[in-house]
């Protein structure tokens, strides 16, 4: 569909967070963690003119065997495992809002990429990937062939 703009679900958060905080309180989003556990890390998809930007918090990694990163068509995907840096029993922890363990994240990329240049890297818990958009036409028209 053309002149259909790609609308992010995370539009608009900002505002709902804090209705919702105004009418249930402030304790709310806290609470409601708690029911909803998080499986997997945190995760931003933003592009350029030239390039699709993957931003995810991976904290504690010593090495590059704890991440593999690859991409299936125009879908990236993520996983590995994330450990716990302190060493705590489950009975013991009083909140949780930390993702830890394994993890696989399939990202359905806004652009079709190029598989040439690629390039991650990892720095203070934040794994930057960045991708190439794939030059040329993303939309191609075909005939129709009356007879």
């Amino acid at each position: 569909m053309q002149g259909k703009e790609n609308h992010l679900p995370n539009q608009g958060w900002g505002k709902l967070h804090s209705q919702v905080g105004d009418v249930l309180g402030e304790d709310f989003w806290q609470e409601i963690a708690g029911l909803i556990p998080n499986t997997g890390p945190r995760i931003d998809i933003y592009y350029t003119q030239t390039t699709v930007v993957v931003l995810t918090e991976l904290p504690g990694l010593q090495s590059a065997d704890q991440i593999r990163i690859y991409v299936e068509g125009q879908t990236l995907i993520i996983e590995g495992d994330i450990p716990r840096s302190y060493p705590v029993s489950e009975n013991r922890i009083a909140q949780s809002e930390r993702f830890f363990g394994s993890f696989r994240r399939p990202l359905q990329l806004p652009k079709p990429v190029s598989l040439n240049g690629i390039k991650a890297t990892y720095t203070a818990g934040l794994l930057v990937a960045e991708l190439p958009i794939e030059e040329g036409d993303s939309q191609a028209f075909i005939p129709v062939e009356f007879t």
